[in-house]
């Protein structure tokens, strides 16, 4: 009875995957969003579909058709935002006659932020100095002394540095330039960089805590052959990992292999796009 329960389980979270699969795939962005004043200014790229090459999201499967675009200062793909800001639009304001320099310091040891900078704390033991000092102490001829617990129970941490915060603003609308058309043309080149690679069959792995993997169609083609089998059979994403280190596939940060396991199911997906394609 047990055993059938857990089967009519397995079957139905595979049921449920591959309807996320062919509905839509919901995955939350995880990526800092843009000014929407940037996505104003700037519009978009959009390319045209096509169904080459593999996506994936947070070690999820996103399957073709494939659209890559960008949007402001930030590239998506399927309309799932890929990339945080490649330039930030603080760099197309400061282009923009009349801008105007904000300046505000929070200071975590006065509980606030002020106008003025105030003096950086002393700085920290750099570690050649506290490396000296350790050896000193090694090969000294008279031991050293100890420290009394009075020193050590006077000890306060070391206050926090302040940081600053730079802001930029203009008054009225944004008007392109040179300098703002060859920043558009450094984002655009990149969207075309991410499609051209998609287009000859490579794959393409996106997350905000990790760089994005990026690998050309022959070596794409020969993990693609394997992975689906290693995330079908793998129970843990510690065993995932052994496996694709065993194959050789060295690009893949541990992250990635730990999102992928949590998405394992795709291997059903997966199997049947190779399957289709060496028809």
């Amino acid at each position: 009875m047990k055993m059938r329960i857990l089967i009519f389980m397995f079957l139905a979270s595979l049921v449920m995957a591959l309807g996320a699969n062919a509905q839509g795939v919901q995955i939350p962005n995880t990526f800092p969003r843009q000014p929407a004043a940037a996505l104003k200014a700037l519009k978009g790229t959009k390319g045209k579909p096509f169904y080459k090459g593999w996506v994936f999201i947070d070690g999820k499967y996103i399957p073709p058709p494939y659209t890559v675009a960008r949007f402001g200062t930030t590239l998506r793909i399927n309309n799932y935002q890929v990339t945080g800001e490649l330039i930030p639009w603080n760099e197309f304001i400061k282009t923009q006659s009349g801008v105007k320099v904000t300046k505000s310091v929070n200071d975590p040891n006065a509980g606030g932020e002020s106008s003025e900078p105030e003096a950086e704390p002393e700085p920290e033991l750099d570690m050649d100095d506290a490396w000296e000092s350790s050896l000193d102490d090694l090969f000294d001829d008279e031991p050293a002394a100890k420290k009394s617990s009075s020193s050590s129970s006077s000890y306060k941490p070391r206050p926090k540095k302040p940081t600053v915060k730079v802001t930029y603003s203009f008054d009225g609308e944004f008007q392109p330039n040179e300098k703002t058309k060859a920043y558009v043309a450094k984002i655009n080149k990149e969207r075309d960089r991410v499609e051209q690679i998609l287009r000859n069959g490579g794959m393409c792995c996106f997350s905000s805590r990790y760089s994005k993997i990026m690998l050309e169609g022959i070596v794409a083609k020969a993990i693609m052959e394997k992975l689906p089998a290693m995330m079908k059979k793998s129970t843990s994403a510690n065993e995932l990992s052994q496996e694709v280190r065993s194959a050789g596939f060295v690009y893949f940060h541990d992250l990635f292999v730990g999102q992928l396991f949590k998405n394992r199911l795709d291997y059903q997906v997966l199997t049947q796009r190779v399957e289709s394609e060496k028809k």
